[in-house]
């Protein structure tokens, strides 16, 4: 029997020998390259698209670690539907800064935070640092260290980053507006700000000239410290010290990636002194440094820019050195031991050696016993907005040397660099430019193309598991459940393109590259056609529906389920007297488009619900991240060939969008808000009547920040721009001044927060909507919540409770509502969690509603622990009496994303819900029992 160390008995010189040994046996060049050439082995997969619920994301995967490159909104959730993990991720890329690209970092890093990940460098341009900073009120985690890296604009031969694995170079791509790329960017210059405008507006606004620090401590111990005043190095640092505030591990050590070896090179920031940094007691507060409540210093960039740029990226792979020939070795003299592992290193050797009677002394150099090494695989990124954009692309890739090689058709260069695959993330008009296409075919022969643009690309369905049980809820009710807008087929083809390299392809999820040993793009195994049935059931489903006008079949079980629902809301038609308010609204649609609580599920997006209120327009309830993809998959994308017609689709909703309310600063409410902003500034003609955004101070610090890198239109004063309305001079008990001490108090006094200003604007509001008042209410949550009643002149009224413990300021507040809409995060045996978490139990947010002597009670905001259905979700809906005239107990629902429901229709879900349950119960998915625990994205250090 062998017997391993822990068995043996050794003295103390024994047990030393011992481990020096073992430590000589894990350092031995024989070891190392065995390790080594395993470890090597590296793939390049798509983990989501460009299509209506994501931008495109590429993993690239070693066994140590994972890079992402870009994470726009849903890439968490996008990891969650494809059952891959994001398990030992070291770094995360962007291309660009903003919503397309990046909107999805700050649930990536919460999620990865309490994944355990040891250490995360986020790498991206100029404005990356302010990115980060500007989540500071929302994003908290005290264990995972983040390194901001930002290029320089300036294009620079030296490597960005580097580790072990790879070694990434990047390369700035900045618009022109040359005589050829004028005509088609102008048109859009028209009505959008360059990136410094807003900067300008904003300061004659608040009129704050910039204030001079030598240092970043004199900043700090100024009791009079406006950030947005500073400017330069000092600016810059003290959005390092938000990130480092945000992320106090990272303050614990110096955490200088391998990336920044070359800490020289411009555009590189340095670390701040230690004693400068906050520190963090034992309740995950840190000491919050001085102006962390007030706006960030503005971001500009260092140089002229005709738009935001992007970022090109090489990853270079390791190089695998040849292997050594043992023979010729011998042959040549060279002894065992040492000099053997330095020929293997690729270093010379000398060394004596006897010919005869003689010694003499001998060099080797590597190549004569090393085999020929393996030349880095290469992957190349590309994101080109639009056209204006190509000729700095074409120029870096032809003036520089060093990026000329990596299109060289030269076998010498080739054996440098052997680039396999190039990514191209195009705009309109960029793909069939013809100076784009001679750029592609620049490239070898034997490269392969992956091409994401929206006009050449389909848009499937990505979230396949709730779109399933979405179209079998349709056979129960096709208008309250109705099937999202999708589409299988690209509007063009890349066939249409002449003069495209061969092996060019659309980018699509799946799709896997493997680097080393490299084999082209494929479908990932994980999606291979025999797995098809259990990873994608929808769209299979609803083709064969489609194709055949034969319904899905459904279990018996469903069936027979769905046949008695139905049959019960037939018998009850006719039979139900709605409420005093109800009757007037009964045409007001409700759709929930998130109904989960801190973190998306396959099943589930974040929260968010939509109003619409017919002939008047929209108000959107809170708006968490993927907000924007379930209005696409609600109303439809914009097609083009029917552009000028009459057709509905998401952007006629965003020109009817009123109102945006923000329930408060927590993120799973509203980090879909920027995107939606973004969105509806895109819109060509633009909104002729404004968007009115209510949200506290903290949510409009955190807006007017981003909007220093994109342009949300929070500054345009034209009927297409959005006013903003602070939510604190809206309060249902004192609407005539803001509180200036305690929790609620306003916290700044910029000139934009004015009470009056707001209130003017509110009443502006009311009139474009139909409405009596819109009020907030102060709820109980772990920071400032406010819930909202929203009252219209025709009788009826909406109460929205965001996020809360039980609380009689909004029974008082709401009284006589038509709908309630509130939140039950737990199951009623979770009343302790609840409380912890300061949420509302179902049965505690039913109780508020029959206090309130609410008519409907609409309940959402469901934890993650239930990937479908509480245990109890039934138990508040069979305690309500069937809705027959003299209603004296409220009509109780659940919420389901995508579910159209009018609120004079709310009392057929009592009917359904057997129904929907049974129907869940048989679409049960591999994983849906797994319990998700990770609730505490609920962190903020306001």
């Amino acid at each position: 029997m062998t017997l391993g160390p822990s068995r043996l008995s050794y003295s103390g010189r024994e047990a030393l020998a011992f481990i020096t040994f073992l430590r000589k046996c894990a350092q031995s060049p024989l070891r190392n390259r065995s390790f080594t050439t395993k470890a090597m082995d590296w793939s390049a997969t798509v983990l989501s698209a460009s299509s209506s619920d994501t931008e495109p994301t590429v993993v690239v995967t070693f066994d140590s670690a994972k890079y992402i490159f870009n994470a726009g909104e849903n890439t968490n959730r996008a990891f969650l539907q494809s059952r891959r993990n994001w398990k030992r991720s070291r770094g995360i890329f962007f291309t660009s800064i903003g919503t397309e690209r990046a909107s999805g970092l700050a649930g990536l890093l919460m999620t990865l935070a309490d994944a355990t990940i040891p250490k995360l460098d986020i790498v991206g341009p100029p404005g990356t640092t302010h990115f980060l900073a500007a989540m500071r009120s929302y994003t908290f985690r005290d264990a995972m260290p983040v390194n901001p890296i930002e290029a320089s604009l300036s294009l620079s031969q030296e490597h960005l980053y580097k580790d072990e694995n790879i070694t990434v170079y990047s390369i700035p791509i900045i618009p022109t507006l040359s005589a050829l790329d004028g005509a088609l960017t102008m048109s859009k210059r028209k009505r959008d700000a360059s990136p410094s405008s807003p900067v300008k507006r904003a300061r004659v606004e608040e009129g704050t000239p910039p204030k001079s620090y030598e240092t970043l401590s004199e900043a700090l111990n100024d009791p009079k410290l406006c950030p947005v005043r500073l400017e330069g190095p000092v600016a810059h640092e003290y959005r390092k010290l938000m990130v480092k505030t945000m992320f106090p591990a990272s303050q614990k050590s110096s955490i200088s990636s391998p990336s920044q070896k070359s800490g020289k090179r411009k555009g590189k920031a340095t670390d701040i002194a230690v004693d400068t940094l906050p520190e963090v007691d034992i309740y995950r507060r840190p000491r919050i440094p001085n102006g962390f409540h007030q706006q960030l210093p503005r971001f500009a960039y260092d140089v002229p820019v005709n738009g935001p740029p992007t970022l090109a990226y090489i990853i270079a792979g390791p190089r695998i050195r040849g292997k050594f020939d043992v023979k010729r070795a011998e042959a040549l003299g060279v002894p065992f031991g040492r000099l053997r592992g330095q020929l293997t290193k690729g270093q010379a050797v000398t060394f004596e050696v006897n010919v005869g009677d003689n010694v003499e002394k001998r060099t080797v150099r590597p190549e004569e016993c090393v085999g020929e090494s393996e030349s880095p695989g290469v992957l190349i990124i590309l994101d080109v907005p639009t056209p204006a954009y190509i000729p700095s692309l074409i120029s870096s890739f032809t003036t520089s040397s060093t990026f000329a090689r990596f299109r060289s058709h030269q076998p010498e260069d080739a054996k440098e660099y052997n680039v396999r695959t190039v990514f191209h993330l195009c705009g309109k008009g960029v793909l069939e430019d013809a100076r784009y296409i001679e750029f592609m075919n620049g490239f070898s022969p034997s490269v392969h193309h992956v091409v994401s643009s929206k006009d050449f690309t389909a848009d499937p369905v990505t979230f396949t598991s709730v779109a399933f049980n979405q179209l079998r809820l349709n056979q129960l009710d096709q208008e309250m459940f109705p099937l999202p807008h999708f589409s299988l087929e690209a509007r063009r083809t890349l066939s249409t393109l002449p003069n495209l390299p061969k092996q060019t392809i659309p980018l699509k999820a799946s799709l896997f590259i493997k680097m080393r040993p490299f084999s082209p793009p494929t479908v990932d195994a994980i999606y291979s056609s025999q797995d098809l049935p259990t990873h994608d059931l929808f769209h299979p489903a609803v083709t064969a529906q489609t194709s055949t006008n034969v319904p899905l079949p459904l279990p018996p079980s469903t069936l027979e389920k769905f046949e008695v629902a139905r049959s019960l809301v037939g018998d009850s038609i006719g039979h139900v007297t709605p409420g005093s308010g109800t009757e007037k609204a009964n045409d007001v649609i409700v759709t929930p488009l998130g109904t989960g609580s801190a973190l998306p599920t396959k099943y589930r997006n974040v929260s968010s619900t939509l109003i619409r209120i017919p002939k008047w327009g929209s108000i959107l309830l809170d708006a968490g991240e993927g907000s924007w993809g379930q209005l696409i998959r609600l109303f439809g994308a914009p097609n083009p060939e029917r552009a000028g017609q009459d057709v509905e689709n998401v952007e006629t909703f965003l020109r009817d969008l009123r109102c945006l309310f923000v329930s408060h600063i927590h993120g799973d409410h509203h980090m879909g808000v920027a995107k939606i902003l973004a969105k509806r500034r895109q819109l060509d003609p633009p909104p002729t009547q404004p968007l009115y955004l209510v949200a506290l101070r903290a949510a409009h610090v955190y807006l007017r920040e981003y909007s220093d890198i994109e342009d949300l239109g929070l500054f345009d004063s034209s009927p297409s721009g959005v006013v903003t309305i602070m939510s604190e001079s809206l309060h249902w008990k004192r609407p005539e001044r803001y509180q200036t001490t305690g929790m609620w108090q306003l916290g700044g006094n910029e000139p934009w927060t004015d009470i009056q200003r707001s209130q003017d604007a509110a009443q502006e509001m009311c009139s474009s909507l139909g409405l009596k008042s819109f009020r907030t209410v102060d709820v109980y949550h772990r920071t400032r919540c406010y819930g909202a009643v929203i009252d219209h002149a025709d009788g009826w009224s909406i109460v929205f409770s965001g996020d809360t413990q039980p609380t009689q300021n909004l029974v008082w507040a709401g009284r006589g509502a038509t709908l309630l809409i509130h939140e039950a995060t737990m199951a009623d045996d979770q009343e302790e969690m609840a409380k912890k978490k300061a949420h509302s139990t179902f049965g505690q947010a039913v109780d508020i509603g029959r206090r309130m002597n609410a008519e409907n009670i609409l309940l959402t905001h469901f934890s993650a622990r239930y990937p479908k259905l509480p245990p109890d979700a039934l138990a508040p809906v069979s305690s309500t009496k069937t809705p027959t005239g003299g209603l004296k107990e409220p009509i109780i629902a659940l919420a389901f994303d995508h579910a159209n429901i009018k609120i004079g229709d709310m009392w057929k879900l009592n009917h359904y819900m057997d129904a929907i349950q049974q129907c869940l119960r048989d679409s049960s998915d591999d994983g849906d029992e797994e319990e998700i625990t990770l609730e505490s994205t609920e962190v903020d250090i306001s």
